[in-house]
């Protein structure tokens, strides 16, 4: 996949906090979760890149992107992520492990089940491609260090935020032999042991693994619940599935020429909605037959596939996700009138995806690339990253087909209410204030340029405080118990409080439009001035 390069200059704000221990609960079950996942958005092309996040072109995410993603109807997001660049020696940096938690941070913030992930294809596919007929040491060691660092930073969070062992794993073959299968297993059980031995809420979180390749049909033949890896826990395990189908009308960019013997196989351009001139560009197309399959056109493809999901691993105590969906727009290819029947398609194809999906229990997650210009061939942008407003949703007529399938209406930004106690034993104040994601929280907070990789993170707005520390916000008020600053965005002391010890108050009157953070102690506290 060609990427276009970016970079995003950020600046400084203040060093991050680490939250308040607590106690272990038993967390709800992977079903109970499940239940409540609705349908997905992935930040795509983001968090997964090398070294340096906003390399591919989108800017390093906001709070105001995630609001909009929960704004838009979608109910979980997933979050797919680099480690093994920001991993030197073995061990992830803390800069990173503390900008991972931001964006962590926003999504929970924003009521939505966060699935945080490993994500290899960028870093020289060190996991997934690398899946022999025997265990390597070396990828197992890197499996167990890299997820004990990650459960351990968040170890406290509730049950919205999931773990995902891997992406699409394995190699890319037909068949996969019994032995590269026991291979994945068996790293899967370094994941899922490496996360519950770090205690807390880990101990019953939900964790989700992947089929070979994510394809169904291969799970199915080679990868029964039988092999799976063992929990100490029951009913703690997800399974995941991506679904790109037909890969012609999806993601193919340019027509496939196997040689003299073999047709030619072109890229489809109409799905439900046929062009009777041209049967070649219409989904399902056989260029073995010269005819076109119905099946392979409508919502009977995904139906099928999903049944099988449901037969073989959700019927047997493994909630399914579909970590993955999604179809290009062919505009660099297609105008006119053409262009318009090939988007009435791709909107039907979609809401076939995710009819399907619900019908059969499984919950979808909707692949965004963030590139937004139909200059290029891969445009798979929903909600909008790389220019202003952030966050307005790009395709409303996909995304309310979407919506039409989970009863939600056509889309309407009314903002979201913003949910603060997702740390177990925190005592971070729960907000009942909607947040107009477009224009109030359009503000990005940074942090520092970091030479180590040439990005700079984003270091948490909110953070657990220390035991007696108290800050809260009441109008254009904050009390706190002790001396009170406020920052902006720049890191510039904007405004302190008199006192030093004791009940402070400190007015927020006058101060200009935008975002800022207040301090008192050990507790942060994001401000929105209107």
């Amino acid at each position: 996949m060609k990427h276009i390069l970016a970079k995003t200059a950020i600046f400084t704000i203040a060093g991050a906090l680490t939250a308040v221990a607590a106690s272990a609960a038993n967390l709800p079950t992977a079903k109970e979760v499940q239940s409540k996942m609705g349908m997905g958005f992935n930040i795509g092309n983001s968090m997964e890149v090398p070294n340096n996040p906003t390399l591919w072109g989108n800017p390093y995410p906001t709070q105001a992107l995630l609001d909009s993603v929960k704004a838009a109807g979608f109910s979980t997001v997933r979050i797919p992520c680099a480690w093994d660049s920001h991993a030197p020696g073995g061990k992830i940096t803390e800069t990173w492990l503390d900008s991972v938690k931001t964006v962590v941070d926003y999504a929970m913030r924003a009521g939505l089940y966060t699935i945080l992930n490993i994500h290899h294809e960028g870093e020289g596919g060190w996991f997934q491609s690398n899946i022999g007929t025997s265990v390597n040491s070396n990828i197992d060691t890197k499996m167990k260090n890299y997820w004990t660092q990650i459960a351990n930073k968040f170890k406290n969070y509730n049950e919205r935020l999931i773990f995902a062992g891997a992406n699409e794993p394995g190699p890319n073959v037909n068949n996969w032999t019994a032995q590269h299968v026991s291979t994945l297993m068996h790293y899967y059980q370094t994941f899922i042991d490496a996360v519950r031995a770090t205690g807390g809420n880990n101990a019953t979180r939900t964790l989700i693994i992947q089929g070979l390749n994510t394809d169904i049909d291969k799970s199915v033949k080679s990868a029964p619940v039988s092999t799976f890896p063992t929990d100490k826990v029951s009913g703690y395990l997800m399974f995941e599935v991506h679904y790109y189908d037909p890969y012609q009308y999806t993601l193919m960019t340019s027509q496939q020429d196997w040689g003299a013997s073999e047709p030619i196989l072109p890229q489809y351009y109409y799905g439900d909605y046929q062009k009777s001139g041209e049967p070649k560009r219409n989904a399902g197309y056989n260029a073995w037959a010269g005819s076109v399959d119905s099946k392979l056109a409508g919502i009977e493809h995904p139906k099928e596939q999903f049944a099988k999901m449901k037969t073989n691993y959700v019927d047997k105590g493994y909630p399914v996700i579909v970590g993955e969906f999604g179809a290009n727009t062919r505009s660099p290819e297609l105008s006119g009138s053409d262009l318009n029947l090939h988007k009435q398609g791709r909107v039907q194809w979609h809401k076939d995806v995710v009819t399907a999906a619900k019908q059969y229990g499984l919950t979808p997650i909707l692949w965004d690339m963030g590139n937004e210009s139909n200059s290029g061939y891969d445009n798979m942008a929903y909600i909008r990253r790389q220019s202003s407003p952030t966050g307005k949703v790009l395709d409303v007529d996909v995304i309310n087909a979407m919506r039409e399938v989970y009863s939600l209406g056509n889309y309407v930004n009314t903002g979201v209410t913003h949910v603060e106690d997702f740390i177990t034993g925190g005592s971070e104040p729960t907000s009942s204030s909607s947040v107009q994601p477009e224009s109030s929280s359009s503000v990005p907070l940074c942090d520092a340029m970091i030479p180590e990789c040439g990005w700079s993170p984003i270091v948490p707005n909110t953070v657990a405080s220390a035991t007696g520390v108290q800050l809260h916000r009441e109008g254009n008020t904050l009390y706190g118990t002790g001396k009170i600053t406020l920052f902006d965005m720049n890191g510039n002391l904007v405004r302190t409080s008199g006192g030093s010890a004791g009940n402070t108050e400190l007015q927020l009157q006058g101060i200009k439009q935008g975002l800022y953070v207040a301090k008192c102690g050990n507790k942060s506290l994001k401000i929105i001035a209107k």
